[in-house]
């Protein structure tokens, strides 16, 4: 099973939504069996999950959710969704159903958009990494502060634990230098304005790393006029490798940035 995520960002003149599909990317790498699924958008308050029923998606047909269509108390959360069978209620922990079993992975299309334009990317959070003490490593070329464009890192945590539990992370130049130090927590979409943290703009490689927590990093760059906007992403390390050991490339790298 996956979940996925709305992307929160301070600019009012953004808007956050995501495209939801009842059906695997192949049929011919899937043999899931397909049924009716009802969409819960959920936040945690700190000691449960708070759920609410938004709306049931047909087998082989899509959704699309924006945001501000959301209950009003849903609006300055964190926002992640499931696609479940049945219909659910508060809980004190994520009910992982054998659901979205696919090759290649079954994906939201997430996206930002402005009045003139969008960005997007197909990203999802596995049911497998809730139960897992991860830490992080996610090195990024990816940092665009020129004139008139910002960078903002994002941090997608999700446990299924509903508490919130605040960890620190780093941004380390590529000398292993840490240039700064924030507190996120689990269970948020943490984001983080990179304008007054790099001064530096002759650098170009950037490193953030959490020895404590991990989640899905994410970098979304904009223009002034949010005419140009961008989002992109990191891969685990395992993804670097093709053959071979992979987890020990993935020990390898992670060792190198956080000792």
């Amino acid at each position: 099973m996956n979940y996925f995520f709305f992307l929160d960002h301070p600019d009012n003149e953004l808007r956050s939504s995501i495209d939801l599909f009842n059906k695997p990317p192949s049929k011919t790498w899937s043999k899931e069996k397909l049924y009716n699924v009802n969409v819960h958008v959920f936040y945690s308050d700190g000691i449960k999950w708070k759920f609410h029923y938004f709306k049931t998606i047909k087998k082989n047909d899509y959704l699309t959710i924006n945001k501000d269509e959301l209950p009003i108390d849903f609006q300055n959360k964190s926002v992640f969704i499931s696609l479940n069978k049945d219909k659910i209620t508060d809980s004190s922990k994520l009910i992982n159903e054998n659901y979205m079993n696919s090759i290649p992975a079954w994906r939201a299309n997430i996206k930002l958009k402005s009045k003139s334009t969008a960005c997007s990317y197909q990203g999802e959070i596995p049911s497998s990494l809730t139960e897992k003490n991860l830490s992080l490593v996610s090195c990024s070329p990816m940092v665009q502060l020129e004139k008139n464009i910002n960078t903002y890192f994002y941090l997608v945590n999700l446990n299924s634990n509903p508490g919130k539990i605040k960890f620190k992370i780093n941004v380390l130049n590529k000398n292993k230098e840490i240039i700064y130090t924030d507190n996120f927590y689990t269970n948020t979409i943490n984001i983080l304005n990179l304008k007054n943290i790099i001064t530096n703009l002759n650098e170009k490689m950037y490193i953030f790393t959490s020895k404590d927590k991990g989640g899905v990093p994410i970098y979304f760059s904009k223009n002034d006029t949010n005419t140009s906007l961008s989002l992109e992403h990191t891969h685990p390390p395992t993804e670097y490798t093709i053959h071979g050991n992979r987890i020990f490339f993935q020990k390898e790298k992670k060792n190198f940035w956080l000792d």
